[in-house]
This record gives C-alpha cells, structure tokens and sequence, in this order.
C-alpha cells in the first residue's frame, strides 16, 4: 500500500528531470496522476515511461489522453487558457486534487546588458505568472488536506554569471 493510494497528484513541468522523477515517484506511491509539459513529444516519452516502469498503468499521452493512472496534458503554465484545460481535465475525473506539484519553470543564460522585454516576459511568464496562476486555479479542485509544493531553485540562492533573469523570478516563489 503507498503513501498516495487513492489520491489525485498534478505535477507541471513534468515532461523530464525533477518534475518526471515525482510524477514517477507518486505514481509508485499509488496516486492517479497528470503531468503537464510544454512539449508533446516529451510529454508522450514521459507518460510512456512510467507505464513502461509499471507503475501507471496504460497511459497515453499529450493530447489528453488518459490511461488508468496517469494522463498527459500538453500546456504551458504561462497561458492561462492551457491551465483552464488542465484543471478542467482534473474536474472531470471527479476526484479532485490531492497533491498539487508547480515545477514548470526555467530561464536561459543571458548577461544583463542583453536581456530583452522578451526574454523577461517569457521567463517571467513561466517562473511567477504560471505559478501563481496554477495554483489559483487548481484552488476550487483542493481536497481538505492536500498539499501544495512549489519547487523553487537554487538559482534563488547561488549567483551564477549571466543567470539574472532566471533567478528573480524564483527568488519570486522562494526557496526558503
């Protein structure tokens, strides 16, 4: 029996690294869960290899498809309209939200002098507005008790030449 038999999990972000590693980690836990990415392609190999580890059961992927325990949602955190599809694919399965896990996030090695509105608003965009619009819209889904995990970076913390732009927006969301 796992720590999240019967409960519901979203993870942003989840197409690789970090993100992928909890959706794998919650789905062997016993959690029915979404993954989310930018990327459908991605998407579709995330989903398939935590079917492929056994855990998920017979997911499929990016367009939504749903296997019995995972189910890949291609969107990006930065559109809201992408958010109010994901959340509303989490409604429909009725059970509501368990475990809500923003790790959608990035930024790319640009020095100072060169940053545009852009690359700003893009990272930005992804980093506070996709958080913090994730989690405002997964707050209707919340079940009494679920958790709410906002991964942060150490970009937050450790100063790295040309990373400026990625760093303030997770100082934004906090790695305390």
């Amino acid at each position: 029996m796992g720590q999240l038999d019967g409960k519901t999990a979203l993870v942003t972000g989840a197409n690789s690294g970090i993100g992928l590693a909890t959706a794998r980690r919650f789905a062997a836990e016993g959690a029915y869960v979404f993954l989310t990415g930018r990327r459908e392609r991605e998407l579709d190999e995330a989903v398939k290899s935590i079917v492929d580890s056994g855990v998920g059961e017979g997911g499929v992927a990016g367009g939504g498809v749903t296997g019995v325990r995972v189910t890949g949602i291609r969107g990006d955190v930065s559109d809201l309209g992408d958010l109010d599809r994901v959340m509303a694919a989490v409604a429909e399965r009725g059970q509501g939200l368990d475990v809500l896990f923003t790790n959608a996030g990035g930024g790319s090695f640009l020095p100072l002098g060169e940053i545009t509105p852009e690359h700003f608003d893009e990272t930005f965009g992804t980093n506070v507005r996709g958080t913090l619009f994730t989690v405002q819209k997964a707050l209707p889904l919340l079940n009494e008790g679920a958790s709410v995990v906002l991964a942060g970076s150490t970009a937050a913390s450790n100063g790295t030449p040309a990373r400026k732009s990625s760093r303030s927006p997770k100082n934004t969301v906090g790695t305390s």
